[in-house]
């Protein structure tokens, strides 16, 4: 919950409405009978009952409209936000650690590049389908030590759950414990019933990892993929076989 003063309008009117957009001041709309058909600006959170707007809604609402990322869960030893682009230098530090990127994509090779991409990533993902990807929060000293979460993924009916940490973060049961809390929140608020992970057949950690979450193994599959193209300073799309594991809650 944010610590700062949380001040979100509530109305029915559409004129109303269209003035807290133009004056940027975080709003909720009320659809009724009244206003039924009318039109409201875009991007508007709407809700048909008034009772649904509690504490929690609201300050999602704030946080959108102020540029500041969801708070998505929280366990004995993390926290997990959202992403945003004052966490990229970090995420280079745990991208660059020995052998985290060998079985996952890297970031793009220039920072710039990747603040560009968070930026749409926020926008577009967050903005529209309100999950993805989501960094790993060490209560104990604040510092991001990686990513987990939840995204779509086309011909697969679920979401796909991904994650990763820093080297130095790995064999100490966060990623099993951030991984519980994401797959909890997917059930919980998200309302999904089915997981996917996709994991290389000599990722053992992995492979473990799914087996302590309950997913079972399906088969194979064939995904397209980055890989870093340092000839061509950037990044090449490859396709890797995966195993796929599914998780039914």
């Amino acid at each position: 919950m944010s610590t700062e003063k949380i001040d979100v309008k509530i109305t029915d009117s559409p004129i109303q409405a269209a003035d807290y957009a133009k004056q940027n001041i975080p709003y909720i709309v009320v659809l009724n009978e009244k206003n039924k058909g009318q039109r409201f600006p875009n991007g508007a959170y709407c809700v048909e009952n008034a009772e649904d707007i509690d504490d929690a809604y609201k300050d999602r609402v704030y946080r959108r409209f102020r540029g500041l990322p969801w708070e998505i869960a929280e366990t004995t030893r993390l926290r997990i936000r959202e992403i945003t682009v004052d966490d990229i230098p970090r995420l280079y530090e745990l991208y660059g650690g020995e052998g985290v990127t060998k079985y996952m994509e890297p970031l793009f090779p220039e920072p710039q590049q990747e603040v560009e991409y968070t930026k749409a990533y926020i926008e577009n993902v967050y903005h529209f389908y309100g999950y993805g990807m989501w960094v790993i929060v060490q209560k104990e000293s604040g510092a991001v030590i990686g990513r987990v979460g939840l995204e779509y993924k086309e011909g697969f009916d679920g979401l796909e759950l991904g994650f990763m940490l820093g080297a130095e973060y790995q064999h100490r049961g966060y990623a099993y414990e951030a991984c519980k809390a994401v797959l909890s929140y997917g059930v919980s608020v998200l309302g999904v019933t089915r997981f996917f992970a996709f994991v290389n057949e000599e990722n053992t950690a992995s492979i473990r990892l799914c087996g302590r979450l309950g997913f079972i193994r399906t088969g194979n599959v064939r995904l397209p993929g980055l890989q870093t193209d340092e000839k061509n300073f950037g990044n090449k799309i490859i396709e890797r076989e995966l195993v796929c594991y599914v998780c039914e809650a």
